[in-house]
């Protein structure tokens, strides 16, 4: 296996200049480059088709270890890991099509939920408590289980659970709403599902990896559990995408890049170097908090993450934090291979093109967070972050501009608060970013769910966003609130204008008083 694993490490690494190659090709072509395209588009797949079949190997592999005698499908390399554990727990065992458990002393349904969850396919565990006792009432004394009565598992999950994309989030307008990991609890999010629910809403998207480095889910990827620190709150990763699928939702994966936390304390090497500060490594507010876009272990471990996340079928791979650092004191920074601001953009390129192309055999789509101010091309911003758009947008399926009115300053472009100017920043600035993005991309903005530098933040501040949106071709719109507070979003939606007929909405209808 070993011997396998370095194989497939040699060709990603070979994988990764092909890339290269083809990247520039796309971002410049010319006509000496045809031939040098054509080669660095055999070779890439090439590496791709014999990592892919190594990786293959090793997932089977691996899921015939936690499901022995279960066949495996043929199309393994996106096949997803198993969330149960690799043998049943003490009283459970199979019968024919049914799991059956057999009490080991006076056990409370509320723990014996808990203890089999990973072997029901309900995704509420107080479902799934008031099941196991609905379902078998002579194992049951009130709540508490007789030691040696037999109960069987409801729903039972006799393999693991394999998910799809359930449509085209570049074909069908996306409606949602960010949750952070801990708000992905079955209780906490069945609540949100059925308020997205009510206003036509169709999508969510949630942490994978958050900006401090935590992965929310228990991955299979051996990297990812070597840096592991906390524990991660979704329990079953498999069921809450099945659960969001069965209820129509959209499920978006956003996780941080380049902004962690975690690797970061772990891996100081793999750190923004920082020549002034204390153990030569950026810190922000004195906390270690940003990678080496340039690293190409940085990169790879990211991209390991993407593979399982095609894996497990999610419907959208979100990327944030695609940029090199913009704020505190950089003077003293310096970066892996970086020149000129022009490789920023390159580093950044070169791993969405290698995300770009592992979800090209599956259905799962890209996007990527940016900067709500790059549209208007300050290059001082550009030459920061590394995000310029004209490169970046040629790797992904959808972009997602922060165009939070409160996050351009007090007199910016003349405007005394542009945080009052919700439809003009939205209509403007998608308008600017559509001319700044490869043709037919979806723009699909954050719309601002916060009162922050805001005079009158009510429901008409954020039908304005999406009004605003809409009339410049804006497509669909997610909602930002770190603390999940969407009581203003789900008021103003329910009680507002149906959005489907805000896509024609002029500036003057659209704005009140115009």
């Amino acid at each position: 296996m070993k011997t396998l694993q370095n194989l497939a490490t040699a060709l990603l690494r070979l994988l990764e200049s092909r890339i290269d190659a083809w990247a520039l090709s796309r971002i410049a072509p010319s006509p000496a480059g045809s031939v040098r395209w054509r080669r660095a588009a055999l070779w890439t797949t090439i590496a791709i088709g014999a990592a892919g079949a190594i990786w293959a190997v090793e997932q089977r592999a691996w899921l015939q270890v936690q499901w022995p005698g279960q066949a495996v499908a043929a199309d393994s390399r996106l096949s997803q890991p198993s969330q149960a554990p690799a043998a049943l727990p003490t009283g459970l065992r199979r019968q024919g099509p049914a799991l059956i458990y057999t009490c080991q002393g006076k056990e409370a349904a509320s723990r014996m939920s808990s203890r089999l969850y990973d072997f029901s396919a309900i995704f509420d565990r107080e479902e799934l408590q008031q099941r196991l006792i609905a379902d078998n009432r002579g194992a049951f004394q009130a709540a508490t289980c007789k030691v040696g009565a037999e109960v069987q598992i409801p729903a039972p999950l006799l393999a693991p659970l394999q998910n799809a994309p359930i449509g085209d989030v570049v074909a069908e307008p996306v409606r949602a709403v960010y949750l952070s990991g801990d708000n992905m609890r079955p209780s906490r999010l069945a609540a949100e599902v059925r308020r997205l629910r009510s206003i036509g809403a169709n999508g969510v998207v949630f942490d994978v990896k958050d900006v401090i480095g935590v992965v929310n889910y228990r991955s299979a990827a051996p990297n990812i559990e070597r840096y592991r620190r906390y524990d991660p709150p979704i329990r079953n990763i498999q069921k809450t995408i099945r659960y969001l699928h069965e209820n129509g939702m959209f499920v978006i994966a956003r996780t941080a890049l380049f902004q962690d936390q975690n690797l970061a304390t772990q891996r100081p090497d793999l750190a923004i170097h920082d020549r002034n500060a204390a153990g030569g490594i950026l810190l922000v507010k004195g906390r270690p908090l940003w990678v080496d876009p340039g690293q190409e272990e940085v990169r790879s471990y990211n991209l390991g993450l993407v593979q399982e996340l095609i894996g497990l079928g999610v419907d959208e791979i979100q990327f944030d934090y695609v940029r090199y650092p913009a704020e505190g004191n950089l003077s003293g920074v310096s970066y892996h291979g970086v020149q000129s601001p022009h490789d920023k953009t390159g580093f950044l390129a070169r791993f969405l093109a290698g995300a770009w192309l592992l979800t090209r055999a599956s259905n799962t789509r890209l996007s990527i967070d940016i900067f709500g101010i790059v549209a208007w091309g300050e290059e001082v911003d550009v030459k920061s972050t590394g995000q310029r758009i004209e490169r970046l947008s040629r790797f992904v399926d959808i972009l997602s501009p922060m165009l939070y009115p409160s996050h351009f300053h007090r007199g910016w472009g003349g405007i005394a608060n542009p945080a009052d100017e919700p439809f003009r920043f939205y209509n403007e600035g998608v308008q600017r970013f559509k001319d700044r993005a490869r043709s037919g991309i979806v723009i699909r903005p954050w719309v601002q769910a916060f009162k922050w530098r805001v005079t009158r933040y009510n429901e008409e501040y954020i039908r304005q966003q999406i009004a605003g949106s809409s009339a410049a071709g804006g497509r669909g719109w997610m909602m930002w609130n770190a603390g999940n507070d969407y009581d203003m979003v789900y008021s103003a939606l329910r009680h507002g204008e149906s959005l489907t007929t805000q896509r024609s909405a002029s500036p003057q209808e659209a704005v009140p008083g115009g």
